[in-house]
């Protein structure tokens, strides 16, 4: 005799949204002919914002207070790189480069939009002159943590920007190679991309950081960290084909919990690179698929809600496209650096995200039931139930939809 389900349904859902172009509309593009590398935004004391777009000869310092007519202002030459990463304290820039080997460039933007002025910092104290070259960098209540330079394997370098045009060196995490990272509240989550994990520091003494935990990731190939707005979650991102957003729950640092991984288009091959979290909101940059908004208010069921691909040449594996994005100016403009087709300038319409989450169990026994296939029927949203028969999916339009259940030796309900 054939048992039936019991299905505990949560909020129905109408029919999936294109993985392309929704939700983010196009304002502009500035094309470059050079390619480009990370990207930041800067408000100056008049209102006007700007994208600080790295690229192959610099750092260039677009205006894009009208989204539909960016103006390049200035532009601070740097070594000739394919990497350029750059962050903002105050009213100063910090680019980081694997090019040349002058170390830090930091740039005043005080005098915007009238003047800017720059110079180069290698290192004081115990470095003093001996900083050449720097892969990425994060900046957090006045201290900035560089990574991946030629200084102590490629550890996170502290200094103190105090005196932001005088930087001080402060200390260094003891363990391997970092490739980027974030801060908040004295805890650095650091990207061991090498060695395929992200490692959680306390670094409120700076010239003593103290490893708290470490847990590999998706692809043993840690790239980008970020934190939700309530300092209980992390995502991280793995540079590698095929790769995920992923979350994990680390509110118990004795037992990090992995919660979900988000593909923007799962089969591709496409290489999630940097994720920034504003909001509860993820934006990420996806290469060769170009920009992503993903709902992540409910970590354990991150939600496609926006994306734009601003890589025309089609998609797949691969390091072409969009390297970075920037979310943070006051207006809501969006501007994405593709390495190979410029800036990008978007507007987007962050929409939360609709859920259908539940519980398969058999009908008869109550026990939960695994590898049951709910499908969301006109729709292209499939689940597998895990071990404790629970399923999680959704969409960004509501609705009401049909739902179907089917598992083997089951009739399909």
């Amino acid at each position: 005799m054939k048992k039936f389900y019991l299905v505990i349904l949560g909020l129905l859902l109408s029919t999936i949204v294109s993985a392309q172009n929704f939700n983010l509309t196009l304002r502009s593009v500035l094309p470059y002919g050079v390619s480009l590398s990370n990207i930041g935004g800067f408000v100056d004391s008049q209102g006007n914002e700007y994208a600080l777009v790295g690229y192959y000869e610099g750092l260039s310092i677009v205006d894009v207070t009208d989204p539909d007519n960016p103006v390049e202002a200035f532009t601070i030459p740097g070594a000739q790189s394919d990497w350029r990463e750059v962050k903002i304290w105050g009213d100063y820039a910090y680019v980081t480069t694997e090019g040349g080997n002058q170390g830090l460039q930091i740039v005043d933007l005080s005098d915007l939009p009238n003047s800017v002025n720059s110079k180069y910092w290698a290192g004081s104290g115990a470095i003093n002159g001996q900083l050449e070259t720097i892969h990425a960098l994060h900046i957090e209540d006045a201290h900035a943590y560089l990574f991946g330079s030629n200084l102590f394997n490629g550890a996170a370098i502290i200094i103190d920007l105090v005196d932001p045009w005088n930087p001080v060196y402060k200390g260094h995490t003891p363990g391997p190679y970092v490739h980027d990272g974030y801060v908040r509240n004295n805890v650095l989550y650091a990207g061991h991309i090498y060695d395929g994990f992200f490692a959680v520091y306390d670094v409120t003494n700076k010239a003593n950081p103290i490893l708290l935990a470490h847990r590999n990731t998706q692809a043993i190939l840690t790239h980008n960290t970020w934190l939700n707005d309530a300092s209980s979650v992390l995502f991280t991102t793995d540079e590698t084909n095929d790769s995920y957003l992923t979350s994990y729950d680390i509110t118990d640092l004795g037992d990090i919990k992995e919660l979900d991984r988000f593909q923007l288009t799962p089969g591709s091959g496409s290489i999630v690179h940097n994720t920034h979290i504003l909001n509860d909101f993820a934006v990420t940059s996806w290469y060769k698929d170009g920009i992503s908004i993903t709902d992540v208010s409910r970590p354990a069921n991150i939600i496609s809600v926006a994306s734009y691909d601003t890589y025309i040449q089609g998609t797949g594996g691969g390091f072409n496209g969009c390297w970075g994005v920037y979310p943070f100016l006051p207006s809501g403009t969006i501007v994405v650096s593709d390495i190979d087709n410029g800036l990008y300038v978007l507007t987007p319409t962050y929409t939360r995200a609709c859920y259908l989450e539940g519980i398969v169990t058999d009908s008869i026994s109550g026990l939960p039931l695994n590898n049951a296939t709910v499908e969301v029927l006109s729709a292209n949203l499939t689940k597998v139930t895990n071990l404790l028969g629970e399923y999680k999916t959704g969409t960004v339009t509501p609705g009401t939809v049909s739902v179907q259940v089917s598992r083997a030796g089951y009739e399909s309900k």
